[in-house]
């Protein structure tokens, strides 16, 4: 009797569920990592110029809490950590909630003042 084993292998592939922008995005952080204290400079002034103007706006008239309050923790946030000297990677995601938040806030707040 001759028997043979036979090997079969299975291949599985996981397709990965990624975002191009987000993908993009990590790998100019990875590129960018020797310029990461001058990129965190002019994020840190950035982010706290259009912090401010978010605040100035809560602030007119009436106080407007929820972006008051949102405006100071994502500043004083991001700015704590670009203090604290985390990672490049973790200073760039701060500032882009702290940067499109604050900008949308703005926008919000501009409509309420127009209506």
């Amino acid at each position: 009797m001759n028997t043979t084993n036979t090997i079969t292998q299975t291949k599985t592939y996981k397709k990965e569920l990624s975002f191009h922008s987000i993908t993009k995005l990590n790998d100019w952080i990875a590129t960018e990592e020797k310029n990461a204290m001058g990129i965190s400079i002019i994020l840190l002034i950035l982010g706290t110029m259009i912090a401010s103007i978010s605040a100035a706006l809560a602030v007119h008239k009436e106080i407007a809490l929820f972006p008051l309050i949102f405006t100071c923790i994502s500043a004083m946030g991001a700015n704590a950590i670009v203090i604290s000297q985390r990672s490049f990677k973790t200073i760039i995601w701060a500032f882009i909630i702290n940067i499109l938040g604050n900008i949308l806030l703005i926008a919000y707040q501009l409509i309420e003042l127009m209506a």
